[in-house]
């Protein structure tokens, strides 16, 4: 009788013990019912995202970088940090890895977002087809007044004159007060 109830106390202690503590991967891994492998993969990719997504916000873009290429050689598919990373090359001047990692994560379905971000980055590459095509992509997904003026830009670097009219004209149909727009109209008309 004794020697069963100084096991249910030892017991009893380390189970306290147990929950007590702040982190405890034998812990995590009976409430995630995962093999202790997973789990700790799974944690340290969780950190190494917030850690990254830290020194973004806060501009840190080596640190950001670095973090971003840790992650995704956790998680090889994870689109955001992709396009974070892509982000992050661009604040960097290196172009042609933020048009990469645009690319990469465009494979999953780009958004209008991704692909003005892929046209910023061409237009620093001076791929100004290339800027013309992303922009319209970009367009179809999503219009709007910047896009639709950077399409502009862009056509007029090219000499494309009548298509460059054309945008101008579609950028009516949102808002024609914009002081946006106005500075773009005035611009344009000093040039011709």
């Amino acid at each position: 009788m004794m020697y069963e109830l100084i096991i249910f106390v030892v017991l009893a202690f380390v189970t306290w013990r147990i929950t007590r503590s702040s982190y405890n991967q034998f812990a995590h891994y009976l409430n995630a019912g995962l093999d202790n492998e997973a789990v700790t993969h799974e944690s340290q990719l969780e950190r190494l995202i917030a850690a990254a997504g830290r020194y973004y916000d806060e501009r840190k873009w080596l640190a950001a970088e670095k973090a971003y290429v840790k992650v995704l050689k956790l998680d090889h598919k994870n689109t955001t940090a992709y396009r974070r990373l892509g982000m992050v090359y661009s604040q960097l001047k290196n172009y042609s890895d933020a048009a990469e990692c645009f690319q990469i994560a465009m494979k999953s379905g780009g958004t209008a977002a991704d692909w003005q971000n892929l046209a910023t980055v061409q237009y620093h590459l001076r791929s100004h087809d290339e800027v013309e095509a992303s922009l319209k992509k970009s367009i179809e997904i999503e219009p709007s007044v910047s896009r639709y003026l950077a399409l502009a830009k862009a056509q007029g670097i090219l000499d494309k004159n009548e298509e460059q009219r054309l945008t101008f004209y579609a950028t009516q149909k949102f808002d024609t007060e914009s002081p946006a727009i106005e500075k773009a109209r005035a611009a344009r008309s000093h040039t011709h």
